[in-house]
């Protein structure tokens, strides 16, 4: 009886003893997992914010690509175009003052939203525009804009002319990619006396469609044209109106 009782005050002992053990050991193993934690995250938050030259010539090397491919695909901020045109006027005032069968050379250079425009009419008589244009609308000269226009306007060959211009032109796409509508005024200021003492004043606004195939663009128009000349206080109004026709070439 006697070696039963000691036999169950072992095994109880033990079992205290083990138990005592497995107490003191598991915290010990809790915490040693908390700072080893501690210790790996406090390094990765360390590696974020490390720098390494080799980062930085590797997001040089991906700038560079990225700008790279911008250029390549992003449009140029230069255009131009240049084309001629065919008026034709079938109902004038003035006999002789807006004649038919007139040629026009037109040609313009834009540098992002500023431009520069020169315009040369070869009949009835010798006639230079020189122009500088605002964008204010629109990313090309070819798609729907609006531009202001400014410039001097010069007559006659010796010059017997020059009038001071303000304008404004622009261009509606109607139907992708092609049809549109193009439109444009000009008012000319009164222009100094020439030799005889004329001056004129006037203006000018046309309106017309166009298709465009690619870089070319086929255009009719409207037209019609105001002028007054005035001599020795003496007023003489002519107006003219008629169709014309063009092209132009964008670059």
């Amino acid at each position: 009886m006697g070696m039963i009782r000691n036999t169950i005050f072992l095994v109880l002992t033990g079992l205290y003893f083990m138990s005592l053990s497995a107490a003191i050991t598991i915290p010990r193993a809790a915490r040693a997992d908390e700072v080893y934690t501690f210790i790996v995250k406090k390094q990765e938050e360390k590696k974020k914010t490390n720098w390494y030259l080799t980062d930085w010539f590797e997001t040089k090397e991906k700038m560079r690509v990225m700008d790279m491919w911008l250029a390549l695909h992003s449009p140029s901020p230069y255009e131009f175009y240049v084309g001629p045109e065919y008026q034709i006027a079938n109902n004038s005032s003035t006999p002789g003052k807006f004649s038919s069968n007139v040629w026009k050379f037109s040609a313009a250079a834009y540098a992002s939203i500023f431009g520069l425009g020169l315009e040369k009419r070869f009949n009835p008589q010798s006639e230079w525009t020189a122009l500088f244009l605002l964008r204010i609308f629109g990313y090309t000269a070819q798609s729907t804009n609006l531009t202001l226009q400014a410039g001097v306007r010069s007559e006659g060959d010796p010059v017997n002319g020059r009038n001071g211009v303000l304008g404004v032109s622009g261009t509606m796409l109607l139907v992708r990619p092609f049809l549109g509508i193009d439109g444009m005024y000009r008012h000319y200021f009164p222009s100094a006396g020439n030799s005889s003492g004329t001056s004129s004043e006037g203006y000018r606004w046309e309106v017309g469609p166009f298709i465009d195939f690619g870089f070319l663009r086929v255009f009719g128009k409207y037209f019609y044209e105001s002028e007054t000349d005035t001599s020795l206080n003496v007023q003489t109004p002519a107006s003219g109106s008629g169709a014309l026709v063009g092209t132009k070439l964008f670059f």
